[in-house]
């Protein structure tokens, strides 16, 4: 029975993956060729730890992105990163404000990064300012 465990959990890990698993690495979104959100991810001793840069960026009635300025060089670091199956969940802080983020892998080096809702975005919603829909990223490399 002992073989038979190891056996499946030899079978169970993933061929091919790197150590720190397919979320480490550069993410980025572009709009109109240039890069307007950079997220890097790594993993330290078993914890989920990196940076974003987001700039400024304006949606269309429908949520989807309309305009985009680059995104600064700087990064501001990413903290409570958990990881949930296939999706990356962690915070930023921007002043006292602070913005929770998902980033759900999918196939071929892409994920998409879903802005959670909070109070403030519900406000601007009601004022018709509609959330921003999840938002495609390619890893680099």
């Amino acid at each position: 029975m002992k073989a038979l465990s190891i056996a499946l959990v030899i079978a169970a890990l993933p061929v091919g993956q790197p150590a720190n698993g397919p979320i480490a690495g550069s993410w980025t979104a572009t709009f109109e060729g240039r890069t307007f959100i950079r997220l890097d991810i790594e993993t330290v001793n078993g914890a989920i730890a990196g940076g974003i840069s987001v700039g400024d960026f304006e949606v269309d009635r429908e949520g989807l992105v309309r305009r985009a300025d680059a995104a600064p060089a700087n990064l501001t670091p990413i903290f409570d990163a958990t990881m949930n199956g296939l999706t990356l969940t962690f915070f930023t802080k921007d002043g006292n404000d602070t913005d929770q983020f998902e980033l759900r892998l999918l196939e071929n080096a892409t994920a998409d990064l879903h802005v959670v809702v909070n109070d403030d975005r519900r406000q601007l919603a009601l004022q018709g300012v509609p959330p921003p829909k999840p938002i495609r990223l390619t890893k680099a490399g």
